[in-house]
């Protein structure tokens, strides 16, 4: 009996219609072929603490994703609040402020400075007695007179030295009182500022950060994918080549193969490699 093409090429088809019936039996990890995403990394995850610390809302704390879950061991005070704080505990806006910052001494320097005015005033006034005893006018109504205005002068002048000191003083204790609030007050907004910039800074970090992470999860999947339809589309190619051998037989038929199931199912599961081609 004669062999027919369809006797002696038809194993190869069923070699190849049973490899892509094993093929397409295997089951599929859709995770393993779908793009992950890259969780917050280590830059971020700096730049979230470093926030949640600067609103006084303590560390962060996260679930398996990643994701912040909340906040634990926080003081609801804000990096800026202490220095606040300290400006009320020194009483830097109070109108008596401005004494804790006025000099230690400052008594002892009036009260030394008026004791030497006292001293020199005494001076004077015996000096003017010894004026008027050799003018022979001591104890007269002239003499009383120049004692009487030397006096009150003297006491004027006293006043005046005395207003000054304590201006001098209450102006270094204003001035004192001024530049504490205002260096408290600077460093209020300059910490914080600070901050800010430094988590800009790890936010930028982040962001390259996840992009790398995020390329290496999306060529992870494609791999995944190529893995798997690779095989079909040896199998695929195969098919096609098994076609074309099949119908060049000389004494094949005009429509080699029409009827056998085997074949069609061939044909099918290039099809399909070829549609599960143009999706990935």
């Amino acid at each position: 009996m004669a062999t027919t093409p369809q006797g002696w090429i038809n194993p190869y088809g069923q070699g190849l219609a049973g490899l892509a019936t094993q093929q397409l039996g295997r089951p599929l990890d859709i995770g393993a072929l779908t793009p992950g995403v890259a969780g917050p990394g280590a830059f971020t995850q700096a730049q979230q603490q470093l926030t949640s610390d600067m609103g006084g809302l303590g560390a962060i704390q996260r679930d398996a994703t990643g994701q912040i879950s909340g906040f634990t061991g926080g003081t609801g005070i804000a990096s800026f609040q202490p220095y606040l704080q300290s400006i009320q505990d020194k009483g830097l806006l109070e109108p008596t402020g401005y004494q804790d910052y006025m000099s230690p001494y400052q008594q002892q320097v009036i009260d030394t400075t008026l004791a030497e005015f006292d001293k020199q005033a005494q001076i004077g006034k015996f000096g003017l007695g010894k004026s008027a005893s050799q003018a022979g006018a001591f104890g007269g109504a002239r003499h009383g007179i120049a004692q009487s205005e030397y006096q009150s002068a003297s006491d004027a002048n006293r006043a005046m030295i005395q207003a000054g000191l304590l201006q001098q003083g209450f102006g270094q204790g204003l001035k004192g009182q001024q530049q504490a609030l205002q260096n408290i007050s600077g460093m209020a907004s300059l910490v914080p500022t600070l901050q800010s910039g430094l988590g800009q800074q790890f936010g930028q970090m982040g962001t390259q950060e996840n992009q790398y992470a995020q390329a290496l999860q999306n060529q992870m999947a494609a791999q995944n994918q190529m893995a798997m339809n690779y095989p079909m589309q040896r199998i695929g190619q195969a098919a096609n080549i098994f076609g074309t051998t099949a119908g060049q037989v000389p004494g094949a038929p005009v429509t080699p193969f029409a009827g056998s199931p085997t074949y069609a199912g061939i044909g099918a599961f290039a099809n399909l490699q070829s549609l599960m081609g143009a999706r990935t």
